[in-house]
């Protein structure tokens, strides 16, 4: 073979290289060759030497004959020639022009060969899938017969089935019918059965009381006499002993009665002294009995000395019954002139006692009397505990009553004192009735009087009346009491009801606390509270994660800053995680609008880059987002800085992975965030960082952003750019020098393939070979 021409360009001498390996590996002469394929001896040795440059289909010949030979070369090597062919017919002004069109109708008709292949493969899956669809067609037709052939074979049985059942069901509601009636009857018959029964049992009474009247007919008049006798000069023991010999011979009437007149007639002493006497005998019940007695006969003044006495004989029980009379028996004057006669003989427990029972258990009209004569009277200053004994016992209703009435009279010390007293001791659900009464009758004053007073108890009650006020509906009230104790509450009054109300389920409304604390009281105030909260149960960050989680963005941003002037950064922090993870985008974009506004030092842009670069690309996104919706743009820069462009390829796409998983699909902001982020990539990093995070996000699957940063940078960096990107892309791609890219696997194929101008690469024993041919 003649040696290469010496005046030769680069780019041709590479082509004519390549062009003279391939020719060698078909192991035959110029001559051979050239009558092979009809072509002139003289013109294959030019084109072998480089004299004159060959047409395509030249080229593509010998490479089909290389192919024949099972030395077929690789489509990177073939592609490889072709790119050379193009190159050295470039630096061949005269053909180029021509060669070019040549080359363009080359490969115009060798796409048309496959599209027209393609074209077919297409028409022949088109008839397949057709013939697929008739088939399937035709098994749903015959699914559907066979479907409704078995619903008809079905219908009948389901007919008969559902007649079935409605007949069933009809007569288990007569059945049901019957059983109620069955029932009412056999509970009136029963009520029946019981009232028969009563009646046999009092008819047996009777008749056993008129076999006793007729057995002692005959000794009455004796005994009557005799007992005349006795109360009028019976000493008290006597009386005693008579009533003891009376109650033996089962005459306990009689002896009642003997007690009874003696209680009238004689002086108060003698009559506390029997009443002594029959108690330490063991017949104190002669005694109770004549207490009523004494209370229609005797005078108040009677009934007070009489009172002293039983108290100086320790018959305590006996002064407490006939305080029990009086309060059944007597008229409210006569009551009032009781009370007035036991404070008279000093007997004050006494005077509480009976005012106390009488407010409890008469009418209120008759109460209303009552106080009247005694409020400006010696007892006056029982009725306040006489007022706690009503305000305990008392319906609501009668409590409203009550103090519409002491009102109207003009009682206003003595209102408010049971109203009070009504507060102090009643659960917050009556507080909260009494309170809705006192509305709806008008009588506002009393009504904000006891809301007022309610809020003095206990952090429990608080919580109670709150709970009470929420169930109807009356949730300004709630909130008043909250906001109050809020702030007039020292700070552990303050966590306490915290704690109170998450542990009744009562979160919203302990977080309405501790926003109210943190807004309006004192910094050292609100720095005690949270040291309380934190003393209490050790979950003060808990409770800022909730509050932060249910407020809105101006409380949250409110609670934030008082953190930080409390020189708490760490639970200031608490407030601004939750917010930024837990809440909406919109919401926490809202709040870090108002922290920026209020020039909040956490949301300048150092403070953010700072941020950025030491927390996660996970938890980036939530703050990149928040930033994005309140379109603080500088600041959402100086975040995407540091939590992506100064970080590597594959945790940028994790942020943007992450912010599309946090997006909102109804305003969705992920596309504004990643244009943010190229413009920062672009401002700050070289063309080769650019491309290797281009080459990650290619990985990650995120292709369109990766085709959007790499379009970005080329435009920034222009034909750099494109260099760098394309060496990342086959660095680590096979080589043209290696000789698995020049042969097909298993055969050992031509070795090519080099860049324009460079000495291609042979193995060494052809080479050899090559430069003795060439000595030839």
């Amino acid at each position: 073979m003649s040696p290469l021409s010496e005046d030769l360009v680069a780019e041709k001498r590479a082509f004519v290289e390549d062009l003279r390996m391939i020719f060698c590996r078909l192991e035959v002469g110029v001559r051979r060759y050239a009558a092979r394929r009809h072509v002139d001896a003289s013109t294959l040795t030019r084109y072998l030497k480089g004299d004159r440059l060959p047409a395509w289909d030249f080229v593509a010949t010998l490479i089909a004959d290389l192919r024949e030979e099972g030395a077929s070369l690789t489509l990177e090597a073939e592609q490889r020639v072709r790119e050379l062919h193009r190159e050295a017919l470039q630096s061949n002004r005269p053909a180029s022009k021509k060669q070019k069109l040549e080359d363009q109708l080359a490969l115009a008709d060798e796409e048309a060969r496959r599209k027209q292949a393609h074209a077919q493969a297409l028409e022949e899956a088109l008839l397949d899938r057709m013939q697929r669809l008739l088939q399937a067609e035709a098994r749903c037709r015959d699914l559907a017969i066979g479907l409704d052939q078995q619903a008809q074979a079905h219908r009948a049985e389901l007919d008969l089935w559902q007649g079935e059942y409605d007949q069933l069901g009809r007569e288990c509601d007569d059945l049901q019918q019957e059983i109620t009636y069955l029932k009412e009857a056999l509970a009136v018959t029963q009520a029946e059965l019981i009232a028969v029964e009563d009646q046999c049992c009092v008819l047996e009474s009777q008749l056993e009381t008129v076999q006793e009247l007729w057995q002692e007919a005959a000794v009455v008049p004796s005994l009557m006499a005799a007992l005349e006798a006795t109360d009028r000069t019976a000493s008290v023991p006597e009386l005693v002993s008579v009533v003891s010999d009376l109650e033996s011979r089962t005459q306990r009437a009689m002896a009642s009665e003997l007690v009874t007149s003696v209680s009238r007639s004689r002086p108060v002493h003698e009559v506390a002294a029997l009443l002594a006497g029959l108690d330490r005998a063991g017949l104190g019940a002669h005694a109770q009995a004549a207490l009523p007695v004494l209370v229609l006969t005797r005078s108040v003044d009677d009934l007070g000395c009489l009172a002293v006495e039983l108290k100086r004989s320790s018959l305590i029980d006996l002064g407490a019954r006939l305080l029990q009379a009086s309060v059944r028996l007597h008229t409210p004057g006569d009551t009032a002139a009781f009370a007035i006669a036991l404070h008279h003989e000093h007997l004050p427990e006494h005077v509480a006692v009976l005012l106390g029972a009488f407010l409890v258990t008469r009418e209120v009209p008759q109460v209303l009397e009552a106080v009247d004569l005694l409020a400006t009277g010696p007892v006056a200053a029982v009725l306040p505990q006489a007022l706690h004994a009503a305000a305990s016992e008392r319906p609501v209703s009668d409590i409203v009553e009550i103090s519409h009435g002491l009102r109207e009279n003009g009682w206003h010390g003595l209102t408010h004192a049971l109203q009070a007293e009504v507060v102090s001791v009643r659960q917050a659900t009556d507080v909260t009735e009494l309170i809705d009464s006192l509305s709806c009758r008008g009588l506002l004053g009393d009504a904000d009087f006891v809301f007022d007073s309610a809020q003095s108890r206990s952090s429990g009650h608080l919580v109670a009346l709150v709970s009470a006020l929420r169930v109807v509906r009356n949730h300004a009230a709630s909130a008043a009491v909250l906001e109050r104790a809020a702030l007039t509450r020292a700070p552990g009054d303050v966590a306490t009801l915290i704690n109170d109300l998450h542990a009744t389920g009562n979160g919203t409304l302990a977080c309405d606390v501790l926003i109210v604390s943190a807004a309006r009281r004192a910094p050292d105030d609100f720095l005690a509270l949270l040291r309380a909260l934190d003393e209490r149960h050790r979950e003060v960050h808990w409770v800022l994660e909730h509050a932060a989680g249910m407020t809105s963005p101006s409380d949250a941003a409110r609670l934030f800053r008082r953190l930080n002037d409390v020189a708490l950064p760490s639970h200031a922090e608490t407030v601004l995680t939750s917010t930024l993870e837990n809440r909406p985008t919109g919401h926490a974009g809202q709040f870090l609008s108002i922290l920026h506004r209020g020039k909040a030092t956490e949301l300048t842009t150092e403070a953010l880059l700072e941020r950025a670069r030491i927390t996660p690309p996970a938890m980036v996104a939530p703050l990149v987002l928040a930033l994005a919706s309140a379109d603080l743009r500088s600041q959402l820069d100086a975040v995407l800085r540091g939590g992506g462009a100064e970080r590597d390829g594959g945790e940028i796409a994790i942020l943007l992975k992450q912010i599309t998983l946090a997006d909102s699909p109804i305003t969705p902001l992920q596309g504004h965030v990643f244009d943010r982020l190229t413009h920062v990539c672009l401002s700050l990093l070289p063309a080769e960082t650019l491309a290797k995070h281009v080459l990650a996000l290619e990985e990650a699957n995120l292709n369109g952003h990766a085709a959007t940063l790499a379009q970005q940078a080329s435009a920034h960096h222009r034909s750099v750019f494109t260099s760098v990107l394309k060496r990342l892309r086959t660095k680590d791609e096979q080589k043209v020098f290696s000789r698995r890219f020049w042969m097909a696997e298993h055969t050992t194929g031509l070795q090519s393939g080099r860049t324009s101008g460079a000495a291609p690469v042979v193995p060494p024993a052809r080479r050899g070979q090559h430069r003795r041919d060439d000595g030839r």
